[in-house]
């Protein structure tokens, strides 16, 4: 019983030398990580920044023709890819109804000329009066414009290649109702070896487009190669669906086979020259479309500071960046990848 006494006595005596011990053992000290990094002042350059924006290829002379009455398409001839002959037809409308408005128009033109040489008898026989005559002059008049309208409209109830041509789209059926203008076939004309890009650019970029920038266009369709192209044409109103305004771009084709429709990714080197600041590609950091970032250090500091900015474009080696990013201190080239906003650096030679 004694022994048991003595073995719990120096249980509670190392219980209490341990507490003693773990009360007055000093708290781990901490020291933030420090990371060693160069950092300099960056080329600043003045330089024309070109403008991005994508657009669909066609020929120069696309035409998209249709009716200039509406009616049901009695006939559609033709299909895409159809190669046809000036002349040919290629659609036409139900002409039951236009060729009745013809009749009318003639019978009519033939009443009032009838009208007319009976009232300039009966004027000659002072029967009837100067008034009665210039009447019925002006009836026979309007009569005769009738019947020129009618036929008029009967002619362009037919749809009739202008040129030789290739058929590039169909844009209706046979046995449709088409109204008036509504276009039904989309023609190129053979020989016409000028192809243009259209394609609609933001309102912060139309202003700095000018009629002859030159412009380098790729396709899918021929992978690694650039065309040369030039702005031929440009819009002076926004379209009120989009907001955005078409420019057009004339393309060198070289030796290649152009085809209607095929889309085309463009940079316009337009004369807007800006200054940009070029950064080296180690020093930009979670790169994403045209916004990425880099981590400053101002001067007698030694906490970087992490900067968006905007890519321009890139030059060669380096990537040019909008932002003058050498006004807020010096731009960490070596060591950014493994730092965070607010990280402590080192500066090292």
């Amino acid at each position: 019983m004694k022994q048991m006494k003595t073995i719990s006595s120096i249980l509670i005596a190392g219980i209490v030398l341990l507490l003693i011990q773990c009360t007055h053992e000093p708290a781990s000290t901490y020291s933030e990580e420090v990371v060693c990094v160069k950092a300099e002042k960056l080329v600043e350059t003045e330089a024309s920044v070109p403008i991005h924006c994508s657009g669909i290829l066609s020929s120069k002379r696309l035409i998209r023709m249709s009716f200039k009455t509406g009616g049901i398409i009695s006939s559609l001839s033709v299909e895409a890819g159809t190669r046809v002959k000036k002349g040919q037809l290629l659609a036409s409308l139900e002409m039951t109804e236009i060729a009745s408005q013809v009749d009318q128009a003639q019978l009519a033109f033939e009443k009032a000329e009838r009208d007319m040489l009976r009232v300039k008898n009966l004027y000659h026989d002072t029967v009837a009066t100067l008034e009665q005559l210039q009447d019925a002059t002006l009836a026979y008049e309007v009569a005769r414009r009738n019947v020129d309208i009618s036929e008029f409209n009967k002619q362009y109830s037919r749809i009739n290649a202008p040129s030789d041509g290739i058929v590039i789209a169909t844009l209706a059926e046979e046995h449709e109702m088409v109204g008036a203008g509504t276009p039904v076939v989309v023609f190129s004309e053979l020989g016409s070896e000028e192809w243009v890009i259209k394609a609609a650019l933001a309102d912060k970029d139309i202003v700095k487009v000018r009629k002859g920038d030159r412009a380098v266009a790729v396709f899918d369709a021929y992978p690694g190669k650039k065309f040369e192209a030039h702005v031929s044409q440009l819009t002076e109103t926004a379209d009120p669906y989009t907001g955005t305004f078409e420019v057009e771009l004339t393309i060198d084709p070289g030796n290649e086979r152009m085809i209607n429709g095929l889309v085309a990714v463009v940079n316009i080197q337009a004369q807007n020259n800006q200054m940009v600041t070029l950064v080296p590609p180690e020093a930009l950091l979670e790169a994403g479309g045209l916004q990425g970032y880099v981590y400053v250090l101002e001067h007698a500091d030694t906490t970087a500071k992490k900067v968006p900015v905007t890519i321009a474009y890139l030059d060669n080696h380096c990537v040019a960046v909008r932002e003058p990013v050498n006004k807020m201190g010096l731009v960490i080239t070596e060591g950014a990848a493994y730092l965070e906003n607010g990280s402590k650096v080192s500066l090292v030679e």
